[in-house]
């Protein structure tokens, strides 16, 4: 027989502690452990704010309502899976009531935010980039669709020849090993090669900074890094990010005839859903039926 419930008061000491606890229980990967903590720590701090010490049903649903009026549908459903993993994990050891049985997150948004680059701003950006390393970089991304945490990791090793092919293996989310692959076309791979000039190992993109320099460079300065490089050539809107370059790989595929199962291949795509998001903002954006009836209709 299932033990009793030995809690039936949840303080923020408690609370606190359980979640080393559970922390610790958890087998994911590194960044999945960091959005586990950040959705945790913001129900912690909505407790606070509220004074609840006995949660119950309501108080999960009123916290996610408080994430729906406030963040996006990507973080309403990440931070809702952290706290429905905690209280599983704190009945399955009895240490409280699992409140969060049949509580949904928010519905996914099927439409991507971030703008893509028109082909003639991608070969303008290209065309001008006179830092060796920033040409590197904008040319890797924006003809691989690689991500931000995939470029951080890569390496001056992980160029390989593979097939008759130069590859970059890569280390994809969520996966624990470089066994996946991007095509590296020759004009990709000198400007690598002109940036990194004689160094034969290590990170491809480095570190600047005093406190890392020579170690590989974090996510966040990619961000940085393309966020300035768009604020340079006019696109200084939160709409064009690091990911905007993914998008726009992936929609140049699609315009020069690549098919969705190709595109999901080269971005890695666990399912084509996802790859058929990014497309389908293309052919909405493409979609000009409203103006088409306008001009029918009211002849103006």
């Amino acid at each position: 027989m299932k033990n009793e419930i030995i809690s039936s008061d949840l303080t923020l000491h408690k609370l606190q502690e359980y979640e080393e606890s559970f922390i610790d229980y958890l087998d994911v990967d590194d960044l999945t452990l960091k959005a586990y903590k950040v959705g945790i720590n913001a129900l912690m701090q909505f407790f606070k704010e509220k004074g609840i010490k006995a949660p119950n049903r309501n108080d999960i649903i009123s916290f996610r309502d408080m994430l729906r009026a406030n963040y996006s549908s990507n973080t309403v459903n990440t931070y809702m899976i952290a706290v429905r993993a905690l209280f599983k994990y704190l009945e399955i050891h009895n240490l409280y009531k699992n409140i969060c049985v049949d509580i949904k997150g928010a519905k996914y948004d099927a439409t991507p935010k971030k703008e893509i680059l028109s082909i003639e701003q991608a070969q303008n950006i290209y065309k001008n980039l006179t830092d060796l390393r920033e040409k590197a970089l904008f040319g890797l991304l924006i003809t691989t669709g690689l991500r931000g945490i995939e470029v951080a990791r890569a390496m001056i090793e992980d160029i390989k020849v593979h097939n008759g092919e130069i590859v970059l293996w890569i280390q994809c989310k969520k996966h624990d090993s470089k066994d996946e692959y991007v095509k590296l076309s020759q004009q990709v791979l000198r400007d690598i090669y002109n940036y990194i000039g004689d160094r034969k190992e290590g990170y491809i993109f480095t570190s600047t900074s005093h406190n890392n320099n020579g170690g590989g460079v974090t996510t966040k300065t990619l961000r940085v890094i393309i966020k300035d490089i768009f604020k340079r050539f006019g696109l200084d809107r939160d709409t064009f990010s690091l990911h905007s370059t993914r998008r726009s790989s992936a929609t140049f595929m699609y315009e020069q005839g690549a098919d969705i199962h190709s595109i999901q291949q080269v971005l890695h795509h666990k399912s084509n859903v996802t790859t058929t998001r990014y497309i389908n903002a293309l052919t909405r954006n493409n979609n000009k039926n409203e103006y088409i009836v306008s001009d029918t209709i009211l002849g103006i």
